[in-house]
C-alpha cells in the first residue's frame, strides 16, 4: 500500500478553524473521491505567528496554559455535529512541529502571518505552504482574518470568546466551509491528484 499524502491545517490554538478544516475536508474527500480516503491523511495543528504575540504582549493578554493538549470547544464540536461529523473525545489540539512540516505534501494556514513565519522557520517547504483565502482563490473581507483586538473583549476573555461565543466561531466555521468547498478542486492538484487520479 502506498504511504498517505498528508495535509495539514493550521490555525493558531488547533481548536476551531484547522480542526474544523481537518474534519469536514476529510468528510469532503468522503464524499467526492472515496477511493482517496486511505490515500490522504487530513490533519491540523496550532501555531501562532510572531506578529500576534506582539501585540498580544504589548496589550498585556495572555493565552491558555497549556496552551496545546487541550480539547475541541463545545461551539466546534456542535457544528461539525450539524454536518453529521462526531469527533472523537480523545481528540487533543496539537502544535505544528518540524515532523509534521516534514512529512506535509501541502500546509494551508489560516492567516497570512502564519504562512510567512513558517515559510522563514521551514524554508525547503514554503513552496507548499498557502493561506486558505489563496487555495480557495477567495476575495473580500473575513471575519476569520480580522484579529482586530479592540473588537474583541480585552477583560480576561478573548480566549473563551474567539474559542467559545458560539456566534463567533459558527460564522467563522462557516466562512471555512466556503473557502474548503471552492479550494477542493485545487489542493486536490496541490497534493497531486488530477480529477482522473
Amino acid at each position: 500500500m502506498n504511504h498517505p499524502h498528508h495535509l495539514v491545517f493550521v490555525c493558531i490554538g488547533n481548536r476551531n478553524r484547522s480542526p474544523f478544516a481537518e474534519f469536514f475536508f476529510s468528510k469532503l474527500i468522503s464524499q467526492r473521491d472515496k477511493q482517496l480516503v486511505d490515500r490522504i491523511s487530513v490533519i491540523s495543528a496550532g501555531f501562532m505567528p510572531q506578529r500576534m504575540k506582539d501585540k498580544m504582549a504589548i496589550l498585556k493578554i495572555g493565552a491558555p496554559n497549556p496552551f496545546f493538549g487541550r480539547t475541541l470547544p463545545q461551539a466546534t464540536r456542535t457544528v461539525l455535529l450539524r454536518h453529521g461529523i462526531k469527533v472523537p473525545d480523545v481528540w487533543r489540539s496539537q502544535e505544528l512541529t518540524p515532523e509534521l512540516v516534514d512529512r506535509a505534501e501541502l500546509i494551508i494556514t489560516a492567516l497570512p502571518d502564519q504562512k510567512n513565519d513558517i515559510a522563514r522557520l521551514y524554508p525547503k517547504v514554503a513552496d507548499i505552504i498557502f493561506t486558505i483565502r489563496e487555495i480557495s482563490q477567495w476575495e473580500g473581507y473575513l471575519l476569520q482574518e480580522d484579529y482586530d483586538f479592540n473588537k474583541i473583549p480585552r477583560d480576561g476573555s478573548l480566549w473563551s470568546y474567539v474559542e467559545e461565543n458560539f456566534d463567533y466561531v459558527a460564522n467563522i466555521l462557516s466562512e471555512i466551509e466556503k473557502m474548503l468547498i471552492k479550494a477542493y478542486p485545487n489542493i486536490m492538484i496541490r497534493m497531486g491528484f488530477s480529477k482522473n487520479h
